[in-house]
């Protein structure tokens, strides 16, 4: 299931629950035809399993691959229980699995408290039925252990879908808490740089607005040293966003390991080897950033691996998670704008599935190339 979005894994979820009950119908049905019932205990049970069939289904189907409420299906839970005591009291012990499954759609469906009684009950309701049922002592509690079992997986995986979407969710609230604390950083950075040096242009014009009738030479003064001040903010905010537009290739990749690391994804990245050209690390720099985002959004990666080496004159730079999403690195979502990036140092870029459930993206790029005029 991994790669998959929330509502996948509910409905992949919901169709194994199916399954494994169409498992137990059809293993009772094999053990009760071995005894040659009459035909209308086969009309009986044939209406039997379509009653419990279609209950099960829209009770787990409705609850777990669509996320509708619990407590909604309380008649499904009762009509489905009924039926499977009654199978298994009126045609035999071989429709012991029945009341099991019941319960675990009871867990499925209903609330905590209720959920945890009604299978109680249920496993005690199959007890008492196996005692009336004449069953020896070590086949009555076989029967019990393995209901007992059933409920308890049924219940886990019907688990399995909310924690899914939670995952989903904390991984969107960490890529956006991501891009809020860089703006966050990249405002106390402007304010930092622009802050001090426009206070101290506006205090010495203010000067030089009072100082210009009674004396020109102090408040001419005055404007030279706001228009110095003024030259050297535009300066510190130059480097600023050259700072942000050409950031190293190492501090993308500590930034991205850490991202990765408080969203519980293990990241391991190799060395940046020396001499890279800074437009070489601009250009890359946004190929990690913008790949390690695409992890975070739209993967269930638990591992990423960032490879770079230096081959025949070319940066080569891998990232390659291990649990691919339905839209990782989708055509349109980012890779437009990297290959671009990257065509100004005459590199390229490739992405898709790894073959082994994962997904890859490569770049490389010249070392000695000249930054196309953009």
């Amino acid at each position: 299931m991994g790669g998959r979005t929330p509502a996948a894994v509910a409905r992949t979820v919901a169709w194994l629950i199916l399954l494994t009950a169409a498992v137990f119908l059809a293993e009772g049905l094999l053990l009760w035809l071995r005894h040659r019932p009459a035909l209308g205990q086969v009309c009986l049970a044939a209406v039997g399993m379509l009653a419990f069939a279609v209950t099960f289904s829209r009770m787990v189907y409705d609850v777990v691959a669509r996320g509708t409420g619990r407590d909604r299906h309380l008649v499904d839970v009762a009509l489905c229980t009924s039926v499977a005591f009654a199978m298994l009291l009126l045609l035999g012990g071989a429709w012991g699995a029945l009341p099991s499954l019941a319960a675990g759609a009871a867990v499925v469906s209903l609330g905590a408290r209720r959920s945890v009684w009604a299978a109680l009950l249920i496993l005690l309701g199959t007890a008492l039925s196996c005692l009336l049922l004449g069953m020896p002592a070590d086949l009555l509690v076989d029967v019990v252990v393995r209901s007992a079992v059933t409920v308890v997986v049924i219940g886990a995986l019907g688990l399995l879908p909310p924690f899914a979407r939670e995952i989903h969710d904390n991984r969107a609230e960490l890529a956006r808490m991501a891009v809020l604390e860089e703006r966050l950083r990249f405002a106390r950075d402007l304010h930092d740089v622009l802050g001090h040096g426009l206070s101290v242009v506006g205090m010495k014009l203010e000067v030089a607005l009072l100082l210009q009738r009674t004396d020109p030479d102090r408040a001419r003064t005055e404007i030279e040293e706001a228009l110095g001040v003024s030259r050297s903010s535009v300066s510190d905010l130059r480097s600023l966003v050259h700072g942000y537009r050409q950031p190293s290739l190492r501090s993308e990749l500590e930034g991205v390991c850490s991202v990765l690391g408080s969203a519980g994804i293990s990241c391991r990245a190799d060395q940046v080897p020396p001499g890279i050209p800074q437009p070489v690390q601009e250009a890359v720099g946004w190929v990690v950033r913008e790949g390690v985002t695409n992890v975070l959004r739209h993967s269930t990666a638990t591992e990423c691996r960032i490879k770079l080496r230096v081959d025949d004159g070319r940066l080569l730079v891998e990232i390659v998670n291990d649990r691919a999403g339905d839209r990782d690195m989708a055509p349109g979502n980012g890779l437009r704008g990297l290959r671009e990036r990257l065509a100004g140092v005459a590199g390229e870029l490739t992405a898709g599935p790894d073959g082994n459930g994962g997904f890859r993206l490569l770049a490389h790029a010249p070392l000695d190339s000249t930054p196309a005029q953009r």
